[in-house]
């Protein structure tokens, strides 16, 4: 019997691939959303301390606390929209990593039925081996039973 081989191979090393680059769309993701979130903790300190000016400091730096908080709310929408990214990368990378799992599974099992179709071709060779072999013993034996003219 042949060796086996997986008839979707090149299927399962694309598979493989996409998933490889889901899980780098998902770390970059991810490294996104960390540096929204840092930025964001960055204008929310500028924001307060600009704001806790008082009198005439504050009607001096207006424009600096309108100009924090605009920075402040913009740095909010990039951390949603980063979270947003981090999330559909998540669902392409599980697709991804599905995909690869039932190929992997469906490679495992005709792995196993093609193990377990040599084991039963062996089997049938031994069989016939020794169903011929007995049948050469019997005819010998039958040839030598026989009386020589």
């Amino acid at each position: 019997m042949k060796r086996y081989e997986f008839a979707l191979q090149s299927v399962l090393r694309a598979r493989r691939a996409q998933e490889s680059v889901a899980r780098a769309d998902l770390l970059r993701a991810n490294l996104n959303a960390t540096a929204a979130e840092t930025a964001e903790d960055r204008s929310r300190a500028h924001y307060e301390d600009v704001i806790t000016a008082d009198g005439v400091a504050f009607l001096v730096h207006r424009q600096r606390s309108e100009l924090a908080a605009g920075s402040l709310i913009g740095a909010r929408g990039s951390v949603a929209e980063a979270r947003a990214a981090v999330a559909t990368a998540m669902e392409g990378y599980i697709a991804a990593a599905r995909s690869v799992s039932v190929l992997e599974h469906l490679d495992e099992r005709h792995r196993q039925e093609h193990g377990e179709a040599v084991q039963r071709q062996e089997a049938n060779q031994v069989d016939e081996l020794v169903i011929s072999r007995y049948g050469r013993d019997r005819r010998q034996t039958a040839a030598k039973a026989r009386p020589q003219p």
